[in-house]
């Protein structure tokens, strides 16, 4: 008897399932207004309304379906401190909008600097403003913070400081 198919079954490359995207994975575990500015025309472009959110309930869904397949431990990630800064600005060589840092331990944030436009400032004073913040950070919980762990660039058209010239309205 001749077999149909090959032994073992290979299925046919047109009707195997897509790979899942890695990147769509970590996507779908934010908020879509947070991927929105990460993957948006602001971010690397990635994001398309047409089809990124029915693909963020998908891999979602296949998370929450695959998560009593496979064991999971947790292993509590180090408690250290360190500080983001967030940097509205266009990209490229455009002048700083506002800026805003951020002191984190572990996976939590604990301090907020709050927002601050940026206008008239020129690069020397917010680079001492900058270094302020670190050595604030440092003095309120009695650490010692020598740079910024990550900078972070965000288009000023989502700039939180009222008002604001680009929000005129709000």
């Amino acid at each position: 008897m001749i077999s149909e198919f090959p032994t073992p079954y290979t299925p046919h490359p047109l009707f195997m399932p897509k790979p899942l995207d890695p990147k769509c994975q970590l996507c779908a575990k934010m908020p879509s207004s947070k991927a929105k500015v990460l993957h948006g025309p602001e971010g690397d472009k990635c994001w398309n309304p047409k089809v990124c959110h029915n693909r963020r309930s998908f891999y979602r869904r296949r998370s929450d379906d695959k998560s009593g397949q496979i064991d999971k431990i947790t292993v509590e990630a180090p408690a250290i401190y360190y500080a983001v800064l967030y940097l509205y600005k266009e990209a490229g060589d455009k002048p700083l909008h506002a800026l805003s840092a951020e002191l984190w331990l572990g996976q939590k944030p604990v301090c907020r600097l709050e927002p601050i436009h940026c206008f008239g400032l020129t690069a020397g004073k917010i680079h001492t403003y900058t270094e302020q913040v670190l050595q604030a950070f440092a003095k309120q919980y009695g650490i010692s913070l020598h740079q910024y762990k990550d900078m972070f660039e965000i288009s000023p058209i989502h700039c939180p400081v009222r008002p604001c010239p680009l929000n005129p309205e709000s």
